[in-house]
């Protein structure tokens, strides 16, 4: 990972924040040329700190109103290519993480409704390696925000 300097950040910050702000208004904000933040943007892509560019929508108008957290035990560490497998052709699944302790995964999902979840946990539990699930449904997020670029104690 190459290292990011203070206007890379700072350019950073502000995309996370909206990434639909136009080069002109980053140039201005950050005092640089417009060509100077377009060839910093570019780098960023093409080194992969920027992933891509997406609309932040709102969960309960594209059938997504349930949120839960599910924990997955599962087989070897061979199971998982077989479970990443089925986990990527779930739609619903939004984060996968491998975690520490008894757990193998922590999958977040979302649905529409419970029963939809329902569902999704009967596929999940048949996946051939896995040998149990718990489920966590999230009743109200208070909040949740965009990664930013430094995580700095306290921050």
């Amino acid at each position: 990972m190459r290292h990011l300097d203070d206007v890379d950040r700072t350019l950073l910050d502000l995309l996370a924040q909206d990434g639909r702000t136009t080069v002109r208004a980053l140039a201005r904000e950050i005092e640089m040329s417009e060509p100077a933040v377009r060839d910093r943007i570019l780098r960023l892509e093409r080194d992969d700190v920027i992933g891509g560019y997406h609309a932040d929508l709102a969960p309960e108008a594209v059938g997504g109103g349930t949120a839960a957290y599910v924990s997955l035990r599962f087989g070897p560490d061979d199971a998982k290519a077989q479970v990443n497998t089925a986990l990527e052709k779930e739609r619903c699944v939004l984060e996968v993480h491998e975690v520490a302790g008894d757990d193998c995964y922590l999958v977040k999902v979302r649905v529409a409704t419970t029963a939809d979840l329902a569902d999704t946990l009967d596929r999940l539990r048949a996946i051939p390696s896995v040998h149990s699930t718990s489920t966590t449904i999230v009743l109200k997020t208070i909040f949740e925000r965009p990664l930013t670029v430094a995580f700095e104690p306290g921050d």
